[in-house]
Parts: structure tokens; C-alpha cells; sequence
């Protein structure tokens, strides 16, 4: 059998975390860190697909209950084939942990290729947590919830033998990975770029920025507002940001220190975030995936306020931000930091240290490479 062509990789994803005319987000961030990730060895192809709309692929998801059906490899085989033939590809990375499902036809069809996963989380992480906090999923719907849970723990495990190597993002799903039969894992860090931006901030102005549809993102925010109410905060204001506008403007009435801005574009975010003394990062309970919002501020030079859980996936030498474990210890932080411009000056100081001594990316290139080269493409 002729050798692969070890420059060229093919790099599976949904077409709207490559489209650079798609919305921001975190998935679409995390997506551009692993083909930044790879192209630091590689020439990436970029192999866009999209879901399956079917009307049985719609119900499921109405109800909640679709496991791994995202996506019709089928449909896309005979491509994919001339794809790898026409440029002897040796490895494929599949983006987000949907995807697993082009792993058992690949394997079949091109039994020479490797496949490494490019996990953000896997499904059964967060479904697990809406299965038992979401009221939704009481009753009939929730027994049909748990039935889809078992399933999708067995099919995570099923495909893990067709994948060869599973990059994730977090060390609390490096020992997941490991547990459901990954074959090898390797953990990649956050990378913190510097993209420093001017700060003007202003005493007692903290914000926090996010998706608001987003379970864990909500149940922080809530948790952390309660809290902050018990104090009774005369000097603070909390500037939110982000989708899901009844959400918002709810939370903007029940809580006088906050005011709800929308969703802003990332020049619209990076002027209003200047003006903050801290970003705050309230995560509580370990979803899938990393708290993308902790490297974007730190990216600005912003000081945060953040959760341990919301630090997951994070590593450096150097310096050090606020850290808590729950929303009464963060709520302190906030009333104890937001007005002292002394404080914010030293953590942004921090910050600066923080990015210097962060992995970078051909570092951990260069880890993955080892891992590959014990069972070469061939």
C-alpha cells in the first residue's frame, strides 16, 4: 500500500463553524483553535457537511430524544472517498463529537486513514444535566429521556473503536474519554492569544457576556444575581450581553443592579467590555466542553472573576486571576474588587503574565505528533 501524503489532512465539520459569514460563538471559536492547532503542521482541507433535516431527524429533536443522528455519512461517502484518494490523506479529524458517526464508514471504506476526534464535550454531558434539572423532561418525556441517555453513552462507546485518537478540551473529559474506551487521548489547553485592547474602566461596573439559551450559562448568572440581591449592592452595576432577549430583559427586571444590552458584535462587545473593572465567568456545574468566555477576556487584557469549574481546560506558569467556588464566594469577590482600581491594576498585570506563559500551540502540535507517529497513517 503507497504511503499518505503526511502535508494534507482532512478536517470534517458542520458548514457553519467554517463559514466565516456564520454568527460568533464559542463552538466557533473552539473550531478555529483546532484547525489553527493543526495547520501548524499540516495543510488543512476543510470538508463542510450539514444536518440531516429530515422530519423524523425534527421530531426527535423536539422531543428531545435524537441521539447521534445529526448527520447522513452515507450521503456523503463517495465524496469523502475521492477527496482522500485524490490527495492520499492520512488523517482525518472530525469537529465536535456529532460527527463521531463518519468514524465507521471511514474506517470501512478507507481502513488506512486515522481519525482523530476533535472533541468539544461529549453529547451525553450536558443531556445528562437537562435530563435532571430542565423541568421539561418530567414525566413520559423524561422516561424517553433516559432511555436516549443510555443510548447515547453506548454509541459514545461503540464509535471510540473506530477512532484512534481523541483530542479534548478539558481534564474533567480527559478521564470521561479514558472511561467510555478512547483508545488514546490527549488533553488540549487553552491557547490565550494576546489581543490586548484599551481599558477605561469604570468603578462598580462588572459584566458577563454569553449565551443566555444555554443552560449552564443561565444557571450561573441566576445563581450569582441571587446572591449579589442578598447584599444589597448600592455601587455596583452588571452590564449583560448576549442572545436570547426575554431572558435578558427578564433578568434586568428582577435585578435592579443589572442592565441587559443584547447581543453585540465582537467590535460592539470589545467597547463596551473596556469599560469594565472585571468580566465574570459563573460556572457551577461541569457542562461539556470550556468556558470560552475566560479566554476571550483574558485574550483583552480583562481581569476576571471566575468559578474553578469555569477554569477547566486552562493552564499557565505564570500569574493568577479571582477564583471561587460558589456564587456566595463570587458575589463577595464582585462587592470586594469592583470599586478598587488599585486591585484591577494589579490582576490586569496578571493578565499579561498569564498570556506569556500559556502552551502554545506547536507545542502541543508537537505532543500530538509523538502520539501519531507510534501508529503512522500509512
Amino acid at each position: 500500500m503507497k504511503q499518505m501524503n503526511s502535508n494534507k489532512v482532512l478536517f470534517i465539520s458542520n458548514r457553519k463553524y467554517v463559514d466565516s459569514h456564520s454568527s460568533e460563538g464559542g463552538v466557533k471559536l473552539c473550531t478555529k483553535e483546532y484547525i489553527d492547532l493543526i495547520a501548524t503542521t499540516f495543510d488543512v482541507l476543510i470538508f463542510p457537511v450539514d444536518l440531516n433535516l429530515t422530519l423524523i431527524y425534527r421530531f426527535k429533536k423536539k422531543l428531545g430524544v435524537g441521539v447521534y443522528d445529526d448527520y447522513a455519512p452515507a450521503n456523503y461517502i463517495k465524496q469523502l472517498q475521492n477527496v482522500i484518494e485524490e490527495n492520499n490523506i492520512g488523517y482525518v479529524f472530525l469537529n465536535l463529537s456529532n460527527t463521531i458517526v463518519f468514524s465507521r464508514l471511514l474506517k470501512k471504506w478507507s481502513p488506512h486513514v486515522k481519525i482523530i476526534l476533535c472533541s468539544h464535550g461529549n453529547e451525553s454531558g450536558d443531556f445528562l444535566h437537562k435530563v435532571v434539572m430542565d423541568e421539561e423532561y418530567k414525566g413520559l418525556k423524561g422516561l424517553i429521556a433516559q432511555q436516549a441517555l443510555g443510548k447515547m453513552l453506548i454509541l459514545e462507546s461503540i464509535y471510540r473503536n473506530y477512532i484512534d485518537l481523541v483530542l479534548t478540551v478539558s481534564e474533567v473529559e480527559l478521564m470521561i474519554e479514558k472511561w467510555i474506551g478512547a483508545k488514546e487521548v490527549k488533553l488540549i489547553t487553552r491557547t490565550i492569544y494576546d489581543h490586548s485592547i484599551a481599558l477605561y474602566p469604570l468603578n462598580g461596573r462588572i459584566g458577563f457576556f454569553a449565551d443566555l439559551s444555554h443552560a449552564p450559562n443561565l444557571y450561573g448568572i441566576k445563581n450569582v444575581c441571587e446572591s449579589l440581591a442578598k447584599l444589597n449592592p448600592e455601587a455596583l452595576e452588571l452590564r449583560l450581553i448576549g442572545a436570547q432577549k426575554d431572558v435578558g430583559i427578564s433578568l434586568a427586571k428582577e435585578y435592579s443592579f443589572i442592565t441587559y444590552l443584547g447581543y453585540l458584535n465582537e467590535k460592539e462587545l470589545e467597547r463596551e467590555a473596556s469599560t469594565w473593572m472585571y468580566a465574570i465567568n459563573p460556572v457551577f456545574y461541569y457542562s461539556r466542553g470550556v468556558s470560552t468566555k475566560l479566554g476571550k477576556a483574558l485574550s483583552w487584557g480583562l481581569p476576571v472573576i471566575s468559578t474553578k469549574k469555569g477554569m477547566r481546560g486552562y493552564q499557565w506558569k505564570k500569574g493568577e486571576i479571582l477564583s471561587c467556588d460558589t456564587a456566595d464566594g463570587m458575589a463577595d469577590i464582585i462587592l470586594t474588587h469592583s470599586n478598587n482600581k488599585e486591585l484591577h491594576s494589579y490582576y490586569r498585570n496578571q493578565v499579561k503574565d498569564i498570556m506569556l506563559s500559556c502552551p502554545t500551540l506547536l507545542d502541543m502540535m508537537n505532543e500530538i505528533l509523538i502520539l501519531l507517529k507510534k501508529n503512522p497513517a500509512v
